[in-house]
């Protein structure tokens, strides 16, 4: 998980630590699939997220146990994140880190996912250190065990009269009034995003390259089932990024 210079409150800290405890710890079930720029499969494996809460309460201890198509098994330790410094933001049941800056020869990427119920998924978003799309990991989960079929829903087909809420998280923890969302077609929010529907009910909107002083969005969506839509957004303005909302749409 990213860390960057922001000073929070220990308000801020403490609602943001737990919002992470409330909906993201376990062990997390998932089949992992990693895209190419265009769209196209390369490899899937499945893996298994722990993220485990100390006696006391101060710490999350995260590890990853992977399992790829050949039979190979890996693990990999995380973290651990602490109550006071944890700087990756939990709103509500979703959840985003990554790059705050488009930085020179470095890449550049993000994640944003999503809780509801035992169902998980989540976005990882890549690019090369020219500022070029170079990959997504999409990862549908379940909690506390794999499951026999993964959410076979279609994002692009959404129809309807789609009702949301929006709320919103600054950079440093603030979370700002909630407000009513009109629902958008990801292909209709900017004419500049690149946008890719994958299995799962995941969908990803981004440019297809990222510029140092550029305003920009990053989305992703996730239709958890055909009458509920979960949005996330990461808003960069020309300083960097500034604020992750969550829109939450249900069809009426």
């Amino acid at each position: 998980m990213a860390a960057n210079n922001t000073e929070f409150t220990l308000h801020e800290q403490s609602q943001n630590w737990e919002n992470f405890c409330q909906y993201h710890l376990g062990d997390w079930y998932g089949i992992w699939t990693r895209y190419s720029a265009n769209g196209k499969a390369i490899e899937s494996f499945k893996c298994v997220r722990c993220f485990h809460l100390s006696e006391d309460g101060s710490t999350v201890h995260h590890h990853n146990d992977y399992t790829y198509a050949d039979g190979k098994t890996e693990s990999k330790i995380f973290g651990p994140y602490k109550k006071t410094i944890t700087t990756p933001l939990f709103l509500h049941n979703s959840f985003s880190w990554g790059s705050t800056a488009v930085k020179s020869s470095v890449p550049f990427g993000f994640e944003i996912g999503f809780r509801h119920e035992n169902k998980g998924a989540s976005a990882a978003v890549m690019y090369d250190s020219n500022g070029a799309l170079q990959r997504i990991t999409i990862s549908p989960e379940y909690l506390g065990d794999f499951a026999e079929e993964f959410f076979p829903f279609l994002a692009n087909e959404l129809k309807g009269n789609w009702q949301g809420v929006l709320e919103s998280m600054t950079h440093d923890l603030k979370i700002l009034n909630s407000e009513v969302s009109q629902w958008k077609k990801l292909e209709d929010l900017s004419e500049h995003q690149y946008t890719l529907h994958f299995p799962g009910g995941v969908s990803v909107s981004c440019p297809k390259q990222v510029e140092d002083g550029k305003e920009m969005m990053f989305v992703v969506d996730f239709l958890v089932n055909p009458t509920l839509l979960q949005r996330g957004i990461r808003h960069f303005k020309k300083s960097g990024f500034e604020i992750f909302t969550l829109e939450t749409f249900t069809l009426d």
